[in-house]
């Protein structure tokens, strides 16, 4: 009786897992996006709460503002990549001063299926690269490292919504710097189908 119960939850899951890796490749198109984003900086980083998360600054920090618009391409297989241009504002009060800045950024990323229509998507490492085009630190270029998000597909797969859903640091180094600042981020977007087709080129 064992064996023969056995072996339909073999199938099952196999089933499901098939399933979900065929929503996962059908997921390609180009899309256009917008968001905004907050973040909390904390220079010295973050120490652990009850809980084990890493959401209590340490010393000094700051908050900044980002508002981002660009394209996302999902090449079906898993993988995708974005290019985006944002403005951030750093409002008083602030230790260094308030400041706005802009620039472009780009990355690339992988996704997986977590449940019906939705999908966690996680930076490639080392991909994430930015400069900043105008404000106090123009000219400087920076990389990200540490980066999820949950996103949820609509049934035609024309609208995609995204969100960070669970706290988590993230890591920025700046040219001529080796020491990373250390932010945590709340962040909503939503993306839009413009083209079925994934070519890299169509990304600006």
């Amino acid at each position: 009786m064992r064996v023969a119960l056995f072996w339909p939850t073999i199938a099952v899951a196999s089933t499901a897992a098939a399933a979900a890796a065929a929503a996962t490749e059908n997921l390609k198109g180009t899309y256009s996006l917008v968001g905004a984003q907050t973040c909390l900086v904390a220079p010295a980083g973050f120490k652990q709460d009850s809980m084990g998360n890493f959401t209590i600054p340490i010393g000094e920090t700051n908050l900044s503002h980002l508002t981002t618009e660009g394209q996302v391409i999902y090449h079906g297989d898993g993988t995708g990549e974005a290019r985006q241009t944002f403005v951030t504002i750093v409002p008083p009060p602030n230790p260094l001063g308030a400041a706005v800045s802009a620039g472009t950024l780009s990355y690339s990323f992988t996704y997986t299926a977590e449940g019906e229509h939705a999908y966690r998507m996680a930076l490639k490492p080392g991909t994430f690269q930015g400069r900043l085009n105008a404000g106090p630190n123009a000219g400087q270029q920076f990389s990200i490292e540490g980066d999820s998000r949950l996103f949820h597909v609509s049934d035609d797969r024309k609208k995609i919504t995204v969100a960070i859903d669970k706290p988590y640091v993230q890591k920025i180094t700046f040219s001529g710097s080796s020491q990373p600042v250390q932010r945590v981020c709340t962040s909503i977007s939503n993306q839009l189908l413009i083209d079925e087709s994934a070519t890299v080129g169509k990304v600006k």
